[in-house]
Protein backbone atom coordinates (compact mmCIF):
# COMPACT_ATOMS: atom_id res chain seq x y z
CA UNK A 1 0.00 0.00 0.00
CA UNK A 2 1.08 3.28 -1.35
CA UNK A 3 -0.20 5.47 1.47
CA UNK A 4 0.65 3.37 4.54
CA UNK A 5 -0.38 6.06 6.95
CA UNK A 6 -4.31 5.26 5.55
CA UNK A 7 -3.36 1.89 6.00
CA UNK A 8 -6.28 0.28 8.88
CA UNK A 9 -4.37 -2.59 10.72
CA UNK A 10 -6.64 -2.78 13.71
CA UNK A 11 -9.30 -5.67 13.05
CA UNK A 12 -12.11 -4.00 14.96
CA UNK A 13 -12.20 -0.81 12.91
CA UNK A 14 -12.33 -3.17 9.84
CA UNK A 15 -14.96 -5.16 11.40
CA UNK A 16 -16.86 -1.81 11.65
CA UNK A 17 -16.30 -1.31 8.17
CA UNK A 18 -17.59 -4.43 6.58
CA UNK A 19 -20.77 -4.15 9.44
CA UNK A 20 -21.43 -0.15 8.15
CA UNK A 21 -20.69 -0.68 4.20
CA UNK A 22 -23.85 -2.32 2.16
CA UNK A 23 -22.85 -2.70 -1.15
CA UNK A 24 -19.75 -5.53 -2.24
CA UNK A 25 -18.33 -4.83 -5.62
CA UNK A 26 -17.12 -8.54 -6.77
CA UNK A 27 -14.22 -8.79 -9.03
CA UNK A 28 -14.42 -12.42 -11.26
CA UNK A 29 -11.93 -13.51 -13.41
CA UNK A 30 -12.65 -13.93 -17.07
CA UNK A 31 -11.74 -15.51 -20.09
CA UNK A 32 -11.27 -12.44 -21.99
CA UNK A 33 -8.87 -9.62 -20.67
CA UNK A 34 -11.29 -7.59 -17.84
CA UNK A 35 -12.70 -9.07 -14.91
CA UNK A 36 -16.43 -9.33 -14.19
CA UNK A 37 -17.47 -6.44 -11.49
CA UNK A 38 -20.76 -6.76 -9.83
CA UNK A 39 -21.85 -4.87 -7.09
CA UNK A 40 -24.02 -6.81 -4.81
CA UNK A 41 -25.56 -7.01 -0.78
CA UNK A 42 -24.48 -9.06 1.16
CA UNK A 43 -24.06 -10.68 4.69
CA UNK A 44 -20.93 -11.92 7.11
CA UNK A 45 -19.58 -13.74 9.87
CA UNK A 46 -16.17 -13.65 11.47
CA UNK A 47 -14.63 -16.76 12.85
CA UNK A 48 -11.72 -15.60 15.39
CA UNK A 49 -9.94 -13.07 12.87
CA UNK A 50 -11.37 -15.28 9.72
CA UNK A 51 -13.94 -13.42 7.15
CA UNK A 52 -16.74 -15.03 4.90
CA UNK A 53 -18.62 -13.61 2.80
CA UNK A 54 -22.62 -14.15 1.42
CA UNK A 55 -24.05 -12.93 -1.64
CA UNK A 56 -27.36 -14.00 -3.57
CA UNK A 57 -28.70 -13.86 -6.43
CA UNK A 58 -30.42 -15.62 -9.31
CA UNK A 59 -29.69 -19.60 -9.21
CA UNK A 60 -27.96 -19.45 -12.50
CA UNK A 61 -26.08 -16.49 -14.77
CA UNK A 62 -22.82 -15.02 -15.43
CA UNK A 63 -21.20 -14.70 -12.03
CA UNK A 64 -22.16 -18.54 -11.50
CA UNK A 65 -20.97 -19.66 -14.91
CA UNK A 66 -17.70 -17.61 -14.19
CA UNK A 67 -16.85 -18.88 -10.82
CA UNK A 68 -17.51 -22.57 -12.12
CA UNK A 69 -14.56 -22.20 -14.66
CA UNK A 70 -12.48 -20.06 -12.00
CA UNK A 71 -13.62 -19.39 -8.48
CA UNK A 72 -10.24 -17.06 -7.43
CA UNK A 73 -12.50 -13.20 -6.70
CA UNK A 74 -11.63 -9.91 -5.20
CA UNK A 75 -13.95 -7.68 -3.46
CA UNK A 76 -14.52 -4.13 -2.25
CA UNK A 77 -16.51 -2.69 0.46
CA UNK A 78 -16.62 1.31 1.27
CA UNK A 79 -18.27 3.15 3.39
CA UNK A 80 -18.50 6.85 5.27
CA UNK A 81 -17.57 8.51 2.14
CA UNK A 82 -17.67 12.43 1.99
CA UNK A 83 -16.09 14.84 0.06
CA UNK A 84 -14.39 17.47 1.43
CA UNK A 85 -14.81 21.05 -0.22
CA UNK A 86 -12.14 23.90 0.99
CA UNK A 87 -12.51 27.00 2.34
CA UNK A 88 -10.61 28.68 -1.15
CA UNK A 89 -10.64 28.56 -4.66
CA UNK A 90 -7.88 25.78 -5.09
CA UNK A 91 -9.39 22.47 -7.06
CA UNK A 92 -6.18 20.75 -5.74
CA UNK A 93 -7.28 21.14 -2.42
CA UNK A 94 -10.79 19.15 -2.54
CA UNK A 95 -10.40 15.69 -1.77
CA UNK A 96 -12.61 12.24 -0.53
CA UNK A 97 -13.11 10.80 2.89
CA UNK A 98 -13.94 7.58 2.64
CA UNK A 99 -13.27 4.01 4.73
CA UNK A 100 -12.74 0.54 2.64
CA UNK A 101 -11.71 -2.40 2.93
CA UNK A 102 -10.40 -4.80 0.14
CA UNK A 103 -9.81 -8.67 0.02
CA UNK A 104 -9.01 -11.59 -1.75
CA UNK A 105 -10.36 -15.63 -2.04
CA UNK A 106 -11.79 -18.32 -3.26
CA UNK A 107 -15.68 -18.16 -4.02
CA UNK A 108 -18.04 -21.36 -3.73
CA UNK A 109 -21.37 -21.85 -5.36
CA UNK A 110 -23.46 -23.18 -2.07
CA UNK A 111 -25.88 -25.93 -2.43
CA UNK A 112 -26.66 -27.55 1.10
CA UNK A 113 -29.99 -26.13 1.83
CA UNK A 114 -29.10 -25.60 5.71
CA UNK A 115 -25.85 -23.22 4.34
CA UNK A 116 -27.93 -21.39 2.15
CA UNK A 117 -30.53 -20.73 4.82
CA UNK A 118 -27.53 -19.32 7.23
CA UNK A 119 -26.63 -17.10 4.38
CA UNK A 120 -29.97 -15.55 3.27
CA UNK A 121 -30.37 -14.77 7.05
CA UNK A 122 -26.89 -13.27 7.71
CA UNK A 123 -27.55 -11.06 4.42
CA UNK A 124 -31.18 -10.34 6.24
CA UNK A 125 -29.46 -9.29 9.59
CA UNK A 126 -27.28 -7.56 7.89
CA UNK A 127 -28.99 -5.09 5.83
CA UNK A 128 -32.04 -4.53 8.96
CA UNK A 129 -29.68 -4.71 11.75
CA UNK A 130 -31.08 -7.70 13.47
CA UNK A 131 -32.06 -11.18 13.26
CA UNK A 132 -35.25 -11.19 11.43
CA UNK A 133 -37.50 -14.34 12.50
CA UNK A 134 -39.46 -16.34 10.10
CA UNK A 135 -39.23 -19.30 8.11
CA UNK A 136 -37.77 -19.77 4.65
CA UNK A 137 -40.02 -21.97 2.03
CA UNK A 138 -37.64 -24.89 1.05
CA UNK A 139 -38.69 -24.30 -2.29
CA UNK A 140 -37.26 -20.64 -2.19
CA UNK A 141 -33.57 -21.87 -0.59
CA UNK A 142 -33.77 -24.84 -3.19
CA UNK A 143 -34.20 -21.68 -6.32
CA UNK A 144 -32.01 -18.87 -4.86
CA UNK A 145 -28.26 -19.19 -5.74
CA UNK A 146 -25.74 -18.31 -2.48
CA UNK A 147 -22.18 -17.27 -3.11
CA UNK A 148 -19.56 -18.07 0.05
CA UNK A 149 -16.19 -16.17 -0.46
CA UNK A 150 -13.72 -17.67 1.97
CA UNK A 151 -11.79 -14.92 2.54
CA UNK A 152 -7.92 -15.55 2.36
CA UNK A 153 -6.69 -11.75 3.07
CA UNK A 154 -8.23 -8.64 3.32
CA UNK A 155 -7.00 -5.17 3.97
CA UNK A 156 -8.79 -1.66 5.23
CA UNK A 157 -7.80 1.80 3.92
CA UNK A 158 -9.19 5.24 4.70
CA UNK A 159 -9.03 8.72 4.35
CA UNK A 160 -10.57 10.04 7.46
CA UNK A 161 -12.11 13.68 8.71
CA UNK A 162 -10.27 15.42 10.97
CA UNK A 163 -12.01 15.23 14.21
CA UNK A 164 -11.10 18.65 15.63
CA UNK A 165 -11.69 22.30 13.71
CA UNK A 166 -10.11 22.60 10.07
CA UNK A 167 -6.58 23.63 10.21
Amino acid sequence: MRRTDREITDLTTMEQIIANGHVITLGINTADAAPYVVPTNYGYEFDQDKLTLYIHGAPVGKKRTLIQADNRVSFNIVTNTALYQPNDDKLSHYSYFYQSIYGVGKAVLVSDLTEKEHALRLVLKHEVGHDVPGNIDPHDLKYVGVIRIDVASFTGKQHAQPSGPEK
